[in-house]
């Protein structure tokens, strides 16, 4: 499953990553890793952007740019 995919209240880690995205390349830096835990906290009203939380930090991420990475639920 996809992150632009996941649903508000699961726990979900996170697989693999398209480091070719610019964006996520910079959320790689701040922590989004293979094997990090990241959950949706929050849906803007048209459903994009969305935020999650990982490593303790609250980001917004387009659905363009969550698309390129791979997750799996864990809770």
């Amino acid at each position: 499953m996809r992150l632009d995919q996941i649903k508000k209240g699961g726990l979900f880690r996170v697989k693999e990553v398209d480091c070719s995205n610019d964006c996520i390349a910079r959320l790689m830096s701040m922590g989004l890793l293979p094997d990090q835990e990241i959950r949706l906290i929050h849906e803007a009203p048209l459903g994009d952007p969305i935020a999650v939380e990982f490593n303790g930090c609250h980001m917004s991420i387009r659905l363009s740019d969550a698309a390129g990475v791979e997750v799996e639920q864990i809770q």
